[in-house]
């Protein structure tokens, strides 16, 4: 009898540690928890009018959420674009260009991004092409688009690679539309190896191509991070020349550190500023305290404080 109480009490016991363990919640190390799965869905952007035809632009994205979240992907989580199409009004694809997609998503993500370009005459479609991560001024190309013959062709069948970044463009008639700047041209700000320069790119409609303008002189911007400030931490000596050319007339000019400093322009003597920015064959338009002339080499460069960038 006594023996069978003891068992009784036992299995008691047990049975109450059990139910007191059922009610604690059961704790998973953070490793062990699944990465939320990729969501696959397809983005439309458009219709964009385009010379009288309705393109619509499809992009198939791959997100990776950052939470698990209800509903679409947000900007917040990781998204790559792997495919983008063109397709005309009768839902014919007109163009496709696909993507890498990394094994690991976090090594490497490709975005797209599409405007209406307005030009004289004509509209075009640019796509902006990029690829993170990247190094500064890296990373980005442009592909444009417009009618050709009736049906839809790239100005380029490359894209457009470039050291730098695209200019702004004012805005156009319609949403996601920009207007091209006289002579249907868009600025790419590129960077030389002493400053940047606006390096226009013009639709040649005509011969359908793009022409990025390689010789003649250059603007140097003056706004936002574009701009090079100069600086004079001692008193220097420059040659202040009429024009881009050693024979021309030249002044002396004493600089202090209150002078009043702004690139204004460059001619390069030996290839597009992309492939050579030499001090000693690029020409500099400035302006010093209201005087504007022109200086070349390295040692009217160190003057002013301009120095090459790393």
């Amino acid at each position: 009898m006594r023996s069978a109480r003891r068992f009784r009490t036992v299995a008691m016991l047990v049975a109450a540690i059990a139910c007191a363990y059922s009610r604690q919640p059961i704790l998973i190390a953070q490793d062990e928890v699944p990465a939320p799965s990729p969501t696959h869905y397809t983005r439309s952007l458009g219709p964009y009018s385009i010379d009288g035809q309705d393109l619509t632009v499809k992009l198939s994205v791959i997100c990776y959420k950052e939470t698990r979240h209800p509903g679409d992907c947000n900007d917040d989580d990781e998204q790559t674009v792997k495919e983008v199409k063109i397709e005309d009004q009768a839902g014919k694809n007109r163009f496709s260009r696909s993507f890498p997609v990394a094994f690991a998503h976090q090594l490497e993500s490709h975005l797209v991004e599409v405007t209406r370009l307005e030009g004289q005459g004509h509209e075009a479609l640019e796509l902006r092409y990029e690829r993170l991560p990247s190094h500064v001024n890296t990373g980005v190309s442009v592909q444009l688009f417009g009618i050709h013959d009736g049906q839809l062709e790239p100005f380029d069948s490359v894209p457009l690679h470039f050291y730098g970044e695209l200019g702004d463009l004012p805005a156009g008639t319609a949403q996601d539309s920009r207007c091209l700047l006289p002579g249907n041209a868009f600025p790419i700000y590129l960077l030389t190896d002493y400053f940047y320069v606006i390096q226009p790119v013009t639709l040649d409609w005509e011969n359908f191509r793009l022409e990025p303008q390689e010789t003649g002189e250059f603007q140097i911007p003056q706004e936002g991070h574009y701009r090079r400030a100069l600086e004079i931490k001692a008193l220097g000596y420059i040659h202040l020349y009429a024009s881009p050319d050693q024979n021309a007339p030249k002044v002396g000019v004493s600089l202090t550190p209150d002078s009043r400093l702004k690139l204004v322009s460059a001619l390069f003597l030996k290839g597009p500023p992309d492939e050579h920015s030499s001090a000693d064959d690029t020409w500099v338009k400035i302006s010093v305290d209201d005087k504007i002339g022109w200086i070349i080499g390295v040692d009217d460069y160190t003057a002013i404080g301009l120095t090459a960038q790393q």
